[in-house]
């Protein structure tokens, strides 16, 4: 049963769902921080919650991306498939990329299912200037505005952990995508090279000749090494940027 359970999870992976447990809202009596401290607490809440709101923007703003790839590969499958049924009489070799691209339209379709789910809107809430015109005593200012937000913060972790859920599914289909295009494109690679009926022994004996007659002067050498350097600079410089 578990070797079935892992095949499955290879070509079909489901999203395991655990039951949510709504946490409980926090009162006044609940922050126990000094009351010096309560500026500072306060802040720190706010940081948190601009650090989920980033966190749900960037899981959204992947799921995009996913979406517009997606729709560039279909097109250009599509294509290529409509080519091949076009200019060819239909056999064995056509009927199998007719069943691959099928296969690749579920696991796309499956793809934009779940960066659709990731997109869509939920029940959010969100810190407004309401919130903080409140009249309260000093300390108790703080408390309740922490009080609040970190309510706030509870609630929104459930709507964004979804979201990270739905994301990581599409995640998992694309890449089964990915290596279905790869055979795709392996199998119209064959298909067209055995048309073709090159001599290809011959061609690789002249490309290994071709290879085996150059001879490398200091200036290539000089070359090769500049272009690492180069390479090495550059590769430094974006690491340090990000």
């Amino acid at each position: 049963m578990k070797i079935f359970n892992q095949v499955r999870e290879f070509f079909w992976p489901l999203l395991e769902k655990e039951e949510i447990k709504p946490r409980s809202r926090l009162e006044k009596n609940d922050i126990n921080v000094d009351n010096r401290h309560l500026e500072e607490t306060l802040k720190y809440a706010i940081e948190n919650y601009k650090s989920e709101e980033e966190r749900r923007k960037n899981i959204e703003s992947k799921s995009s991306l996913f979406i517009s790839i997606i729709s560039v590969v279909t097109a250009i499958i599509l294509g290529v498939t409509t080519v091949l049924i076009k200019v060819n009489d239909f056999n064995f070799i056509l009927l199998i990329l007719i069943f691959i691209l099928f296969l690749l339209s579920v696991y796309m379709s499956r793809t934009i299912w779940f960066a659709l789910k990731t997109l869509e809107r939920k029940a959010y809430f969100s810190i407004s200037i309401n919130d903080f015109l409140i009249s309260e005593k000093e300390d108790d200012y703080f408390k309740r505005l922490i009080v609040e937000i970190s309510n706030k913060i509870n609630q929104n972790s459930i709507v964004i952990n979804e979201k990270v859920d739905n994301m990581t599914m599409a995640q998992e289909y694309f890449k089964r995508a990915i290596i279905v295009v790869s055979i795709y494109s392996l199998i119209i690679l064959i298909y067209f090279a055995s048309k073709t009926r090159l001599s290809y022994a011959l061609h690789i004996e002249n490309i290994l000749k071709l290879f085996n007659a150059v001879s490398l002067s200091s200036w290539n050498i000089f070359l090769m090494y500049l272009f690492i350097m180069i390479s090495l600079i550059l590769s430094i410089r974006a690491l340090r940027k990000k």
